[in-house]
């Protein structure tokens, strides 16, 4: 019996200010060629950004200009980035986010992703199911996580049905902001308030393993390399 895959129109999102947007044809080319690439019906691109791309664009794309701003704020406030578009959103049933200089190397079909539970987020490869990530220990910051943990989240890739992700979204800005409000910044920024959340919702959560957040920095570790997260030189983009 053949299983039908998750199908529908997905919104996937890109952030790329400053230098990040050069990552954007490798990141679109890639996730035309290997994401999903027969399950939706249409699959659209979200591009927030300061810049533009060279040439006339398809059809779906569609550039959100988007102030830059220091770091680390425009990684800590990518929910409010994002929320700007909350109406065209609402349009699409399912988001997915991906970090602007990811690509996805090879084939990832919908089942993979998309499942009954309303989230999907991805196993940090540096600390899979070891309990050691670096989680915000702050009891006066909203993204603070109690007791001993096992799963460690990146932020690097998340999403899920649009119904539950745009609420997840308008917490989590909430958060951001009442930290703010009393001083506090995360130690990993928006990845510690997802950790928070994902934590708090584990049983709505579909955990990606790290074959889907691949460092290419570290060549040697045991994950396939189905969606990499590119080397590059951090402290030249983080400005």
């Amino acid at each position: 019996m053949k299983v039908a895959l998750p199908s529908g129109k997905l919104a996937v999102i890109f952030i790329g200010t400053n230098k990040y947007l050069e990552f954007f044809p490798s990141y679109f080319n890639s996730c035309m060629d290997n994401l999903a690439p027969s399950s939706f019906v249409e699959k659209h691109f979200f591009v927030f950004s300061d810049g533009k791309v060279e040439g006339e664009l398809p059809d779906n794309i569609t550039f959100v200009p988007t102030e830059h701003k220091p770091w680390p704020a425009i990684t800590l406030e990518r929910f409010h980035t994002i929320l700007k578009i909350e109406d065209r959103l609402k349009d699409f049933d399912w988001i997915l986010f991906l970090d602007a200089d990811m690509e996805v190397r090879q084939k990832v079909e919908s089942s993979e992703l998309f499942t009954a539970k309303d989230f999907i987020g991805v196993h940090h490869p540096c600390h899979y199911k070891t309990g050691t990530g670096t989680y915000e220990r702050n009891p006066k910051s909203e993204a603070c996580v109690t007791g001993d943990q096992i799963n460690y989240y990146q932020g690097c890739l998340w999403g899920g049905k649009t119904s539950a992700v745009i609420p997840m979204m308008k917490t989590l800005k909430d958060r951001v902001d009442k930290d703010y409000e009393n001083d506090i910044i995360a130690v990993w920024h928006d990845e510690s308030h997802l950790n928070r959340f994902f934590i708090d919702n584990e049983d709505k959560l579909h955990a990606l393993s790290p074959d889907y957040a691949f460092p290419e920095c570290y060549p040697d570790y045991p994950f396939e390399q189905k969606i990499v997260h590119l080397a590059k030189d951090n402290k030249s983009y983080q400005q």
